[in-house]
């Protein structure tokens, strides 16, 4: 008798195993149909993919990207996708040319940013701050989308300054002159013949896009270390 309760015992827990297993899989089977459907609505599956595989990365910087664009009244989804073009949110990062930081910050523009703050030059290593670094680059953008805030669209005009510097840039708008067009944002971007440079700025505009699908940025509780 007392082996046979035992048996049905192990056969009611091998029941109730069997129940807890098919449960599992059809959970798990859910979350991944919610992200693969989140991802494929995103239209960009390769970044929410690898947004959830380093979600502190991508998000981290959130609060600090907030706080300082509306310091200087831009759009805090456009910084973030300069700093997503830029760095990948990796505050440490070092370009190849010096570049550094989040936005890749170059140390003319933070000497630049230093005189007009009425603050001492920044020490190199000190662009490696997060705050510090988006400051500058902050800064430096705004600079540029107010000088080009009488064109339809300031924003391309800005980022080829950020990325090519301003003189490339009253060459290119000279350019669509010449070719007898009406300088808008589209004709701009197609006289652009620096490749990398209007792949740059292609790549932030849909970027940003991106992020403006989703709505406001929301400063979170993210650190900005």
């Amino acid at each position: 008798m007392a082996f046979e309760q035992s048996q049905n015992q192990n056969s009611r827990w091998g029941v109730a195993g069997l129940f807890l297993l098919k449960v599992g899989l059809v959970l798990l089977l859910s979350c991944v149909t919610a992200v693969a459907y989140l991802a494929l609505r995103s239209h960009d599956p390769v970044y929410v993919l690898r947004e959830l595989k380093d979600w502190t990365d991508y998000r981290r910087f959130d609060s600090l990207i907030v706080k300082v664009a509306r310091e200087y009244d831009l759009d805090p989804r456009l910084i973030k996708a300069v700093v997503w073009r830029e760095s990948r949110f990796q505050a440490d990062m070092i370009g190849r040319n010096g570049e550094r930081g989040l936005m890749q910050v170059s140390e003319f523009a933070a000497r630049d940013w230093a005189a007009a703050k009425g603050l001492p030059d920044p020490h190199p290593e000190q662009l490696l701050v997060p705050e510090i670094n988006l400051q500058v680059g902050t800064w430096y953008l705004s600079k540029a989308v107010q000088r080009w805030n009488g064109e339809d669209d300031a924003v391309p005009f800005a980022l080829a300054e950020y990325n090519a510097g301003r003189s490339r840039v009253d060459r290119w708008v000279r350019t669509a002159v010449q070719k007898g067009q009406p300088v808008t944002a589209q004709t701009f971007q197609d006289s652009i013949d620096f490749p990398s440079t209007a792949r740059y700025v292609r790549t932030i505009l849909s970027r940003y896009d991106f992020y403006k699908r989703r709505g406001p940025l929301v400063a979170g509780d993210q650190g900005s270390s």
